[in-house]
């Protein structure tokens, strides 16, 4: 191979990352306009009293956001900080996305969110928010009671 070839290759690497970059941006805008679209607040000891049923509240951790790739297993987020809450109640869920300068919870319904099992990288969370479909990493310690919970 020449030197031609060589800067050829190399330009074109340069240009899928930023590609890749500009995409991650903008699925990263998609997913903070949805939150903010439904942006849901809510009063949870009102809730947790009503229902007569404690919620459980962990944080979760996305691993890909659609089709972008993750690295060593986490989403590398420009927009947002990487770390979800998710709480459940008898009958919703509530998703928390903390960006830079502002947090939005989101209402979901029971049956937008699955628990799945991998080989590689065990069970995990798969969360239909408007038509996106996240995967999040569950905590090792609540795998379990949340599968419980949400099966």
């Amino acid at each position: 191979m020449g030197p031609l070839t060589m800067s050829l290759i190399a330009i074109l690497l340069v240009v899928l990352f930023i590609v890749l970059y500009l995409l991650g941006i903008n699925q990263e805008q998609k997913l903070i306009q949805t939150f903010k679209d439904n942006d849901f607040f809510y009063d949870k000891e009102a809730i947790v009293h009503n229902s007569n049923n404690s919620a459980v509240r962990f944080e979760i951790t996305l691993l890909n956001l659609g089709f972008l790739p993750s690295y060593r297993g986490e989403y590398q987020s420009t927009l947002f900080k990487n770390k979800f809450y998710f709480e459940c109640y008898e009958t919703f869920d509530v998703l928390t996305l903390n960006t830079f300068t502002s947090q939005y919870n989101i209402k979901l319904p029971k049956s937008a969110s699955s628990i799945k099992n991998d080989i590689f990288i065990g069970k995990f969370m798969k969360i239909n928010v408007n038509g996106q479909n996240l995967l999040f990493r569950l905590p090792n310690e609540i795998q379990d009671t949340i599968y419980k919970r949400i099966k």
